[in-house]
């Protein structure tokens, strides 16, 4: 389709969708579980008003209440969170009562986001979770009466692989009526609410289709009802756009790759080149350093798509997220989306509030300027499959090159691996006053061993440094200089010394992070 054919609807969505949004701040609805939330002021003042200040430029509101899939404003064609589940939610139990007497003495939750975002120059989405899955481990009483009474459109669970037991109340979207109970919310907010785009979430959660749960790729068929679902959408919000006389976005989170996205039901290739999207918002946030944002946009470039890279974890970490950030700008990126900001001051009341947010919300002060991150202290690093959540997103996340395992005794080549290591800063042009490498491993009877090398050079007098007291954990500390380390693309290489006999136990490599301060 060419320019000139471009109806208005499509020209100025267009428009809207290349408007510098700087941030895109997701907002999970958890201020709704506060004792104060009864009111305007207190509804907005834990999380949202906060923002005035920063470089927020949309703030993308979870309709489907945070956790379990149930509507957290007035709908009509849905009961809200707690009404839906039949009885009250142990879990957040004040939501319910506060988005009712938000509606019935002031108003609708969803209305305050979008009065307060435009009253701040501000856009305002409706975020809907396409699968929320958190029914299936954190409150027995938090699945709706509709699931419930409907287990024949929940995923099949025969055969589930461990890394997929997370996801056992998923919805199975190959049925119509769970893709239809979907679309009547989206147009339901269409119609009543002066939102300015969706966020289609589609990393809350990944799993739309009963094969996934055996590890299994989607379909072409599979593939094919997703995609139709998005047509439906976009007739629906452009049919709304069109009526209201200005232009309704659709922005859609997707997996961190091509590959991942289409394993997981979802053709964003086939998005685009049928104007399906308006924004994409790349990554789960589980793999960032590995994200190939450079790839995604030079796909979505020729349809005028603008790309924002997910940023999850670290995020009490101001300079790792400023390395990301550097990152992916010199990569492409049109700004950052932000996820799970505020879950670190879910509870918190008084100094304690405050000082957290402080640290949380440091980011979106500075992040959302490219500019900002000249000269100012960075940490880059490589991602690890290490703990904690991660195994349940391995499906949707691109690989995590650590960690790196060898056992000293078998070691041949002497190379235990090779790592890139991506810096966004231009070091040439702005030297770095110290450049500090660090290797992190699991044994320290390696220490006088490991060899490591950045783009070919050996990296002589590593500092050593054991961890904690009482655990094995350790690291290794270079200095480096420019000409040594460079702009893009980095390789560290992690040997053993030639010159000396290798332990017999196995060594993990399970962290590199390298740390630029300015002077």
């Amino acid at each position: 389709m060419s320019r000139t054919d471009w109806s208005e609807t499509k020209r100025a969505r267009v428009e809207a969708a290349q408007r510098p949004r700087r941030i895109i701040f997701n907002d999970d609805t958890h201020e709704l579980a506060l004792e104060d939330a009864n009111t305007p002021e207190g509804f907005l003042a834990h999380r949202i008003a906060p923002l005035i200040e920063t470089q927020v430029g949309t703030i993308s509101w979870s309709v489907l209440c945070g956790q379990f899939d149930a509507p957290a404003y007035d709908s009509k064609v849905q009961p809200i969170y707690g009404d839906a589940q039949g009885a009250p939610v142990k879990y957040w139990h004040r939501v319910t009562e506060n988005v009712k007497t938000l509606t019935r003495e002031y108003r609708c939750p969803l209305h305050l986001v979008c009065d307060f975002a435009h009253a701040h120059d501000m856009e305002a989405f409706a975020s809907v979770r396409m699968n929320d899955v958190h029914d299936s481990f954190m409150d027995a009483n938090a699945m709706t009466v509709w699931k419930r009474t409907h287990p024949e459109f929940m995923v099949d669970t025969c055969g589930t692989l461990p890394e997929f037991e997370l996801y056992t109340t998923a919805q199975d979207f190959s049925h119509e009526p769970v893709r239809q109970r979907k679309l009547e919310i989206i147009e339901e907010i269409s119609q009543r609410y002066d939102v300015d785009g969706f966020e289609l979430d589609y990393i809350r959660h990944p799993v739309l289709l009963s094969r996934r749960m055996r590890g299994e790729p989607c379909t072409t068929e599979e593939i094919a009802i997703i995609t139709s679902m998005m047509g439906d959408i976009r007739l629906m919000t452009d049919a709304a756009a069109e009526e209201r006389g200005r232009p309704l976005l659709i922005a859609a989170r997707v997996p961190d790759t091509f590959t991942t996205c289409l394993d997981n039901g979802m053709d964003v290739i086939s998005w685009l080149e049928e104007d399906l999207i308006d924004i994409l918002i790349i990554g789960g946030g589980y793999a960032p350093w590995s994200l190939p944002v450079d790839a995604w946009v030079e796909a979505a470039q020729p349809y005028d798509v603008p790309i924002y890279p997910c940023v999850n974890m670290g995020k009490e970490s101001l300079p790792l997220v400023r390395g990301l950030a550097s990152n992916w700008y010199r990569a492409g990126a049109h700004g950052l989306y932000f996820w799970n900001l505020g879950t670190p001051f879910e509870f918190m009341t008084g100094d304690e509030l405050v000082e957290t947010r402080r640290r949380c919300y440091a980011c979106v002060g500075e992040v959302g300027n490219e500019n900002m991150l000249v000269g100012r202290e960075k940490l880059f690093s490589v991602d690890s499959a290490t703990g904690g959540i991660l195994p349940y997103y391995a499906h949707l996340s691109a690989p995590r090159p650590l960690p790196l395992k060898s056992k000293g005794g078998t070691l041949r080549t002497g190379v235990i691996g090779r790592l890139p290591l991506i810096v966004g800063d231009d070091v040439a042009s702005y030297p770095p006053a110290q450049a500090i490498l660090t290797v992190g491993f699991d044994d320290p009877s390696w220490k006088e061993v490991l060899l490591i090398r950045l783009n070919g050079e050996e990296l002589t007098d590593g500092r050593f440094v054991s961890t904690s007291d009482g655990q094995t954990d350790c690291e290794l500390a270079y200095n480096v200089q420019v000409p040594s380390l460079q702009t893009g693309k980095n390789y560290v290489e992690l040997a053993a010394r030639n010159d000396v006999v290798l332990p017999e136990s196995i060594v993990t490599i399970h962290g590199l992070n390298l740390r630029l301060e300015y002077a």
